[in-house]
């Protein structure tokens, strides 16, 4: 089987030398393995993630090994697993990790996505591959003792990942800490960001399976649990979570943190925002599930102003994660709760 770029989505993913793009009258299925020929570029949102974070810009032309999937992004494009494909026929290209769907609509700046052409399914032994049957294992319930620290922002691209990257470098000086990304839509380059700041080790929603975590919200909630399952050792401290997406959206942030045995795991919470009505909202949403906000982070602490308002209104500190004295007092927060848990 011939194919120019096999996407990060598909990590787990077993592809050999008996593997085969083939057609059948199969119903499309989250997580899929499809192979597509691209037939027309956007420009301005072509890249593609492989594993190991190489980006690549999609051509015309270009066969990729992707996975179906859905996504559901402010700032990004919206889409959904269609409900049939033929042979040949038009499909969109999502999102970075590989996922391709029907679009839906998108972000004013980002014009209509790249489009393919589907050539068929990836199989191997007469049977259609799906992210799922590699994945990590799902669970019922959480069977480690961990401890995380869960990283929320409000909306997408707010800085979760920068903020919780900073922190992990500097609680890694004293502590041993892993990393998690439990929902969001696939792409390596958060979680390798983690991994590189400082994690003994990093996993994401991929890693058992999910395309992205649009989806049946269950399956984002017993991933999650499976995911947290798989990363716990005794030889950590505790585990830097980012929720990918915002708290309020259809990536299934609120229902994660609602799961009791999650809930009963975490002990700090940090917040990402763009404004001071974000971190209010934040607050607030965090504040009727039973969580405490510990700090708020993000571009609304670059200004002096920005993190006076904050916490003259929203009643706890603002540190920005650009700023190292600001970076070293949320490290300390986090160490003196997790000292006190």
């Amino acid at each position: 089987m011939e194919f120019d770029y096999r996407a990060s989505s598909l990590k787990k993913v077993e592809i050999d030398e008996d593997t085969e793009i083939v057609y059948s009258g199969h119903k499309p299925q989250v997580g899929d393995v499809v192979a597509v020929r691209i037939t027309h570029v956007n420009e301005d949102y072509s890249e593609l993630d492989l594993e190991g974070g190489e980006l690549v810009q999609l051509q015309q032309g270009d066969v990729v090994l992707g996975v179906l999937g859905n996504r559901s992004g402010v700032k990004g494009y919206i889409g959904e697993v269609p409900d049939s494909l033929d042979k040949g026929g038009s499909i969109e290209f999502l999102g970075s990790g590989g996922i391709f769907g029907r679009y839906i609509s998108g972000a004013r700046e980002l014009d209509q996505p790249c489009e393919a052409e589907l050539l068929g399914y990836v199989s191997h032994n007469s049977t259609i591959l799906n992210t799922r049957d590699f994945g990590t294992d799902h669970a019922r319930e959480v069977e480690a003792d961990a401890d995380l620290v869960a990283v929320v922002a409000s909306r997408m691209d707010a800085g979760k990942t920068t903020l919780a990257s900073k922190l992990i470098e500097g609680l890694s000086q004293q502590y041993d800490i892993a990393s998690l990304k439990l929902t969001g839509s696939a792409r390596e380059r958060d979680r390798l960001q983690m991994l590189e700041a400082g994690s003994k080790r990093s996993y994401d929603f991929v890693d058992a399976g999910l395309p992205s975590t649009v989806h049946d919200t269950d399956l984002v909630v017993s991933a999650a649990r499976g995911l947290v399952n798989e990363v716990w050792d005794d030889d950590l401290d505790f585990v830097v979570v980012e929720f990918g997406a915002g708290l309020v959206s259809n990536y299934g942030v609120k229902e994660a943190l609602r799961n009791l045995d999650i809930r009963d795991q975490i002990f700090g919470v940090s917040v990402v925002s763009l404004d001071v009505m974000g971190a209010h909202g934040l607050k607030d949403v965090l504040n009727d599930m039973d969580y405490e906000v510990d700090f708020v982070s993000g571009p609304i602490t670059d200004t002096t102003v920005g993190r006076e308002t904050v916490e003259n209104q929203v009643g706890v500190p603002a540190l920005n994660a650009f700023q190292e004295e600001h970076v070293d007092e949320a490290v300390e927060i986090i160490s003196r709760s997790f000292e006190e848990d």
